[in-house]
């Protein structure tokens, strides 16, 4: 039985980019080879914010919410009021971060798994960039607080390729979603996976890079 060891593996990305398929494959990998792990979904959800999400309802400041979807509490607010109230909506979106990361990721780690995370901070920092949402104090503040992943993920492909793997993905903000991802992956030097060659192939380079933090020489 191979050595339970901790980390935190992240796969990012926009919607049909293959994190999913991705994080399930190589957990599947990590199973059969008698790892101890964990598959968690660790986007943020609201918790806190439902008490921000029924009040800014009732000043029609949002339209109606999707499953699948980003929901800006003040996408319809007046500028001055969205930015007047950012710092507020930055609070509730901290507050149910840590709630679900304690549960999804924290209590993982202190039992010894392997944590493979699919989405994760910086799909929420994604998106408050792209809504305005965002404040380097926040991110600074946010990225304190949580556990940092030994190795995070990338999954990129080409705008049309997105389009024809989710026919139902809206196409608008896919440019703009990317050009922030790209440089998230700059910054907090993520690995960056084309999905739009071979499965197998982008599978051993998961492996090998991740097999790198978890059995450091």
């Amino acid at each position: 039985m191979s050595e339970n060891r901790r980390a935190l593996i992240c796969f990012t990305g926009i919607d049909g980019s293959g994190k999913t398929t991705h994080a399930k494959s190589f957990v599947n990998y990590l199973k059969e080879n008698e790892y101890s792990c964990t598959y968690v979904w660790a986007a943020s959800k609201p918790f806190f914010s439902y008490i921000l999400f029924g009040f800014t309802r009732l000043l029609k400041y949002w339209k109606t919410a999707r499953d699948d979807a980003f929901l800006d509490p003040l996408e319809l607010a007046p500028q001055p009021i969205h930015d007047r109230f950012g710092p507020i909506v930055r609070l509730f979106f901290f507050m149910d971060f840590q709630i679900r990361t304690l549960f999804k990721v924290k209590i993982p780690l202190w039992l010894g798994r392997i944590v493979i995370c699919d989405r994760y901070v910086y799909d929420l920092i994604m998106e408050l960039m792209l809504h305005d949402l965002y404040s380097s104090r926040f991110g600074n503040l946010l990225l304190r607080t949580i556990p940092l992943p030994q190795l995070t993920i990338f999954t990129d492909v080409s705008e049309n390729i997105l389009v024809k793997r989710r026919s139902t993905l809206p196409s608008k903000n896919l440019h703009e979603k990317k050009k922030i991802y790209l440089k998230l992956a700059k910054t907090f030097d993520f690995i960056i996976l084309d999905t739009s060659v071979d499965f197998e192939e982008n599978q051993r380079k998961i492996r090998e890079k991740a097999m790198s933090v978890m059995n450091p020489l």
